[in-house]
């Protein structure tokens, strides 16, 4: 039986103080790769680095992807045959992304979330799909909180109906415990507020690695799931952004 695939999408909280993070995991991209060579034939990247602001009308999102194609555009506004692509095999398309993202703004890790489980991962059959996320700050933290908790439980039967192995690095909180409930999730406990500068990028990134390398296969039927959880395939544009709740 040939070795599997991988579909990684990285999440970011790209907030204004998170560029550490943004250096890290661009300086030790490869350290993930090692330990699954010769476990995988190939990974796939993708990318959703969330910000959010707060205007006089309501909320802008933005959630930029590789190349910093606009994400919720690539998933719901443009058709199969018109969509960027999402994912590449090429880390450099990754880590030029990350060296070239701005931090600024603040973020909704859910709504980042529930976007990279629309992404269009490949068959099950012969690929396992890994979501990343990495954030200085608590769910509870984010200024959407208190309109998407209720989400989570969505959010978990998602993930699980997608067949996705969730990592979390990010400050422990109740919603990040919640959320680690679901199969084969893990939540990677790092302090708040400084950028994840003091994170062991290449221990973090490693470990990672190998736990994605010895994960088995979910080959059995993917069944159906709800898409856009927040409602994002129906909000409009505006100022460059997406107009989301108000």
């Amino acid at each position: 039986m040939p070795a599997p695939n991988v579909d990684l999408i990285i999440v970011l909280d790209t907030s204004a103080s998170m560029a550490p993070c943004f250096d890290g995991i661009r300086k030790h991209l490869s350290d993930l790769a090692k330990p699954m060579q010769g476990h995988v034939s190939k990974v796939r990247y993708g990318l959703v680095a969330n910000s959010v602001g707060k205007t006089d009308s309501g909320w802008l999102f933005s959630n930029k992807g590789l190349n910093g194609v606009e994400v919720l555009d690539a998933l719901y506004e443009k058709s199969a045959n018109d969509a960027p692509e999402l994912f590449t095999e090429d880390p450099s398309v990754l880590t030029d992304t990350l060296a070239s993202l701005k931090p600024e703004g603040d973020e909704d890790l859910l709504l980042a979330l529930d976007c990279a489980l629309d992404f269009p991962f490949a068959p099950l059959s012969d690929t396992k799909r890994v979501i990343a996320l990495f954030s200085d700050e608590s769910f509870e933290g984010n200024g959407t909180f208190g309109r998407h908790r209720d989400k989570i439980p969505a959010l978990i039967e998602k993930i699980q109906a997608r067949r996705v192995q969730l990592f979390m690095a990010m400050p422990l909180s109740d919603a990040s415990e919640e959320l680690a409930m679901a199969d084969r999730s893990e939540l990677e406990q790092v302090d708040g507020g400084d950028g994840l500068a003091g994170v062991d990028y290449k221990l973090l990134l490693g470990q990672m690695g190998k736990s994605i390398s010895s994960a088995s296969l979910q080959s059995s039927k993917e069944p159906a799931y709800t898409r856009a959880l927040f409602g994002q395939d129906t909000w409009g544009r505006g100022q460059g952004s997406f107009d989301g709740m108000r």
